[in-house]
């Protein structure tokens, strides 16, 4: 497949069609990897050999297990990137950035046990890429828990069959939705720490150790959860850079400590206050996603299940993750965000399909508003307050309207059409959503 080495946005049509961009002629760009500690290079995802096509690329630097920050660097315009040039603008980069120390003993969480969850329904071509990324940890006292949420169709036992690892199970869970499958998936787990990811993501293979020598810093129970940057594994569709325009996932490359109550000072020192948004802490989307998230199986026990009115399956299409951080952040411990603990994660390959997670974005945002004020009557006066931050949010040329143009492509007016549409709707299927669960 021939690419252009320029990326659109020249001519940008006033109401794109989602079909039309698809097939806009992109050269993808590279995602990697660098280690300044030992000066290597590793290439995650580039054209279809995985080599960089582009003359821009999207690199993590990193040195000693920490990250020290995530760049874009360029070459030459109109000349692809080679591995050699990528390695040397990596490298200059690099040298530029100051070294880190974190408020926390790398290895203190060697000790601890560990259970990494992994939901599907086995559907997904990436899938034992996701599974063999989980099982390559560096962290020792680990399992894998994979949930099959479809295991009348056989497709996951048929994707895995190939990986034979006594750390691997797979357990199932018939009940449709992604919170049916994170509980099964906890009923399941015996570690002392419980994590999460998705079957479309690629984990370091530090980020289980990460994770745990954060929750190794603090007396037990005073983190009630650690999350981790989570960056694109692939740049290559438009709907791949329409998603990293409008934001994203969450991508902290500096220790982030996430309150709603005062901390002790042993936690305080853990990492900057987070500033989470209009409707923090009701709504907690910069805090961290299920793709990258971990628990201590205490705090998970005294929460309470994922809600099986909101995730993924169900009619709200969202939230469960976020309902869980607030949830904790309710009880008064804090959540912690290290940037060593990194995540790659696939974006939908196409339009249409971003568009629907918009809805999906929408709905679960107001189904998680929906629960907060009906369950916390005083969270009322709280939205009330901050209405006027949201509208200038969504006001016709803001950046969530507009997305960054980082990429130059045109952004599809659908995409804010759909999430304003999808929270308009959240409400109304949040009732319907816990009816069904309650006549369940």
């Amino acid at each position: 497949m021939t690419h252009s080495t320029v990326r659109p946005g020249a001519d940008k049509p006033g109401t794109p069609d989602p079909a039309d961009i698809d097939v806009l002629d992109i050269a993808p760009i590279a995602i990697a990897v660098y280690d300044r500690g030992t000066d290597t290079l590793e290439i995650l995802s580039g054209d279809e050999n995985a080599e960089p096509s582009s003359h821009e690329a999207r690199v993590l630097i990193r040195e000693d297990g920490h990250t020290l920050g995530y760049r874009e660097v360029t070459g030459s315009p109109f000349v692809p990137l080679d591995e050699q040039e990528l390695h040397r603008l990596a490298q200059a980069e690099a040298a530029g950035l100051p070294g880190v120390q974190r408020a926390w003993t790398q290895g203190a969480g060697a000790g601890l046990s560990a259970s990494l969850i992994l939901c599907t329904m086995g559907r997904n071509p990436l899938l034992p890429r996701a599974v063999a990324a989980a099982l390559a940890q560096t962290h020792n006292d680990l399992e894998v828990i994979v949930v099959d949420n479809a295991p009348a169709t056989g497709d996951t036992r048929r994707a895995l069959a190939g990986i034979e690892d006594p750390r691997l199970r797979i357990v199932d869970e018939p009940r449709g939705g992604l919170s049916h499958a994170r509980n099964r998936g906890v009923a399941a787990a015996q570690g002392e720490i419980i994590a999460f990811s998705d079957d479309d993501a690629q984990v370091h293979p530090e980020w289980m150790a990460s994770i745990l020598d954060v929750f190794a810093a603090a007396p037990a129970g005073q983190i009630g959860a650690v999350t981790g940057p989570v960056f694109p594994a692939q740049l290559r569709y438009p709907s791949q850079f329409l998603f990293e325009d409008r934001g994203g996932f969450p991508k902290q490359v500096r220790p982030t400590v996430w309150a709603s109550a005062p901390q002790p000072a042993a936690v305080r020192a853990l990492g900057d206050p987070g500033e989470g948004g209009p409707f923090f802490p009701l709504t907690t989307a910069r805090v961290g996603a299920g793709v990258s998230m971990a628990y201590p199986r205490a705090v998970l026990s005294e929460m309470g299940e994922f809600d099986t009115a909101l995730g993924a399956g169900s009619l709200t299409k969202g939230g469960e993750d976020l309902d869980a951080f607030a949830r904790v952040l309710r009880a008064g411990r804090a959540i912690i965000t290290t940037p060593d603990a990194v995540v790659h994660h696939t974006h939908r390959e196409n339009v249409a399909g971003l568009i629907a997670q918009s809805y999906g974005d929408g709905t679960g945002m107001a189904a998680l508003l929906t629960k907060a004020v009906t369950h916390h009557p005083a969270a009322i006066a709280l939205l009330a307050r901050r209405i006027p931050r949201i509208l200038r949010r969504i006001a016709p040329g803001s950046e969530r309207v507009q997305g960054n143009a980082g990429s130059g492509l045109p952004m599809p007016p659908q995409l804010l059409r759909q999430e304003i549409r999808g929270f308009l709707r959240g409400p109304v299927l949040y009732a319907q959503a816990r009816w069904a669960t309650r006549a369940s």
